[in-house]
């Protein structure tokens, strides 16, 4: 039964309209992308400026937005901890990325973020 309807369409010219609306339903269609496919994010401890300056750089060149618990930074040397605070606060100054102190309560600890992807405080 079918195949005799398949016939009667395809003589009456039923069958090329129903492919052109696929058609063009299909072209219709978009895909869009993201820029960057997924990101890391990346939870460290910084112990010193150079594991500071490690996370920065993920950060920079990367794109990956990156959680950073500066406690031990702040006990330990407090010289390298404001060098830290200073660099954070050129780094958004700079770029317009951003950083969140996310834990005080006897813990540093920071998300930081390149531009491309925005923070929401609520």
């Amino acid at each position: 039964m079918k195949d005799v309807m398949d016939y009667l369409k395809k003589n009456l010219g039923m069958e090329e309209e129903e492919n052109k609306e696929s058609n063009e339903k299909d072209e219709q269609e978009t895909i869009i992308v993201p820029e960057h496919s997924f990101y890391e994010i990346i939870l460290m401890k910084a112990r010193n400026l150079d594991e500071f300056d490690n996370a920065m750089s993920q950060v920079i060149e990367e794109k990956n937005p990156i959680i950073v618990d500066l406690t031990f930074l702040e006990r330990e040397n407090a010289r390298d901890f404001k060098l830290a605070g200073e660099k954070l606060k050129n780094y958004r100054d700079s770029t317009g990325g951003e950083a969140i102190l996310l834990c005080k309560n006897g813990k540093n600890v920071i998300i930081i973020t390149p531009p491309e992807i925005k923070l929401i405080r609520k």
